[in-house]
């Protein structure tokens, strides 16, 4: 983190992430939406495999959000002790490390997959909500 010392605080400005982890974050999310979403469908076939999707799921979602959660709490951290908004709304300059924060924050947004995970959570929902309506139907039914 680089630090700063400000007029109010000592400000830490978070480090980058690599894009390695950038994109293992980012599988880890799709993945745990896949099984959290095909659970409807296996436990048409084998309850113990739908047990063993969920736990999957939730764990790497828990992996996923807290890992979410750290990176909002270090943008929030940035705008909130540089003050970052009230700075811009009243137009005020910035300084170097006002910059190094909206470096940062800039960085953040642009490289972060969430938006793609938000749309494979929401295809994924409604490919298994219909996935499961015909097989609750019988309008598809498969053997295993």
């Amino acid at each position: 983190m680089k630090e700063f010392e400000s007029n109010s605080a000592n400000v830490r400005i978070p480090e980058r992430h690599s894009m390695a982890s950038v994109k293992l974050y980012f599988w880890i999310g799709i993945i745990s939406a896949i099984l959290l979403r095909t659970i409807l469908i296996a436990d048409h076939y084998n309850s113990q495999i739908s047990d063993l999707m969920w736990y999957m799921g939730v764990i790497g979602y828990l992996i996923f959000f807290a890992h979410r959660y750290d990176i909002a709490k270090h943008r929030y951290g940035v705008i909130k002790n540089l003050g970052l908004l009230e700075k811009i709304e009243m137009r005020q300059s910035l300084t170097e490390e006002d910059f190094d924060g909206l470096d940062y924050i800039m960085w953040s947004l642009s490289v972060s997959k969430e938006r793609l995970n938000y749309l494979a959570i929401f295809v994924l929902s409604i490919v298994a909500i219909l996935l499961s309506l015909m097989l609750d139907l019988r309008i598809v039914i498969v053997e295993v």
